[in-house]
């Protein structure tokens, strides 16, 4: 199965879709209007998960997936990294300004000197693991004898797993994750573990990843410490600047809201603009 490479210079997926024989990594955004962003917010707001959020939000965000419109079915389809690295595109995409790219602020707090401090972050900088040789599926010998296959856990399971009780999820995953669950031996507990250990090594070692941590030097005392990187950023975008824009451009230019959300938003922020050099707000 060979990688069709996406036709534009977005960076591709680093697993992507496996579907009818081929493995697609391309897809594209929606350009950025403000109805695109007001849905975004919604489909936030009205998930149960943070899986589900994913789903929803990337469902309204993408243009194209694999070659194909995105629907949720196959968004809930892409493996963990996949996702990650499709929402981390999405922040830098909600985060531009006028088509230039800004970097992400980071709050964190010297573990040395108790210190309180910000710095910047370019996530377009961040290496990408991409996907090992067999993706998405891992091959695991058995004491048996028997060679069995494991594929790698993608949205629909992780929506699903949040569900399972705690005493039953390592059964529950390793049986969702197996090509042939009947032929697993999961009788007695250890062996459930013994599994669940040898299925998750084997599963790393074919999985894609994003940098979830970084380390940054406190400007007080420069200790270096590791700092955690949330790929869900763009899950806490809100509709209220958004909301108060249209408010503005709506009082001075009485257009309609849905005339307002359908404006490119470099558009809306130049009219913004306009209206404050008009008040004498701004050069």
């Amino acid at each position: 199965m060979n990688a069709l490479a996406a036709p534009t210079d977005l960076p591709p997926l680093p697993g992507g879709l496996v579907e009818h024989g081929q493995r697609r990594r391309d897809w594209a955004f929606h350009p950025l209007t403000g109805a695109l962003e007001l849905a975004l917010a919604e489909a936030t707001e009205a998930a149960q998960d943070t899986p589900g959020a994913v789903t929803a939000v990337l469902s309204q965000a993408l243009a194209r997936l694999a070659g194909e419109p995105p629907q949720p079915h196959r968004v809930a389809a892409l493996c963990l990294a996949d996702r990650q690295f499709l929402m981390r595109q999405l922040a830098q995409h909600l985060d531009e300004d006028l088509g230039t790219p800004t970097p992400q602020w980071l709050s964190s707090r010297c573990p040395a000197c108790d210190a309180h401090f910000d710095f910047a972050l370019d996530l377009a900088t961040l290496p990408v693991t991409e996907a090992g040789p067999g993706y998405p599926w891992a091959e695991l010998a058995g004491e048996d004898g028997v060679t069995r296959r494991f594929r790698l856990p993608v949205g629909a399971d992780l929506s699903e797993l949040a569900h399972q009780p705690d005493d039953t999820v390592e059964a529950w995953l390793l049986q969702r994750l197996a090509e042939a669950p009947d032929t697993l031996p999961l009788g007695e507990p250890a062996q459930i573990g013994a599994w669940a250990a040898r299925v998750e090594a084997a599963l790393d070692a074919i999985a894609p990843a994003l940098v979830l941590q970084v380390q940054a030097a406190c400007p007080e005392c420069g200790t270096a410490h590791a700092v955690d990187l949330d790929p869900y950023g763009a899950l806490r975008h809100r509709p209220d600047t958004l909301l108060l824009q249209v408010h503005r451009l709506a009082w001075h230019y009485h257009w309609s809201e849905a005339e307002i959300l359908a404006l490119p938003r470099p558009r809306r922020l130049r009219y913004l603009q306009l209206i404050d050099q008009a008040r004498g707000l701004s050069a």
